[in-house]
């Protein structure tokens, strides 16, 4: 066993927000590659930009945690604006 920590997350993009979603996107993973800990950080847009898929994978439990509350206090309200969680694995 390791203590790596991942997940996979699907996103519907609200009506009207693709190009905002993008900017935010770009913002996110430009402050990501400045986090200790953060081994994957990857976003895939469907061809119709209505649905992201989204993996991240963590050293470990206090990365994964650290990441969490920098994005919440960075882009979650921008975030939860722009997006509809389907599931989240």
């Amino acid at each position: 066993m390791h203590d790596q920590v991942a997940w996979q997350v699907e996103l519907a993009v609200k009506p009207g927000k693709l190009e905002s979603f993008r900017a935010l996107t770009e913002e996110m993973v430009t402050f990501t590659r400045t986090e200790s800990g953060v081994l994957i950080y990857e976003r895939f847009l469907s061809l119709d930009g209505a649905t992201v898929h989204i993996y991240e994978r963590y050293v470990d439990s206090a990365a994964a945690v650290a990441h969490l509350r920098a994005f919440g206090q960075h882009f979650g309200e921008r975030f939860v604006s722009m997006v509809e969680r389907r599931r989240f694995t």
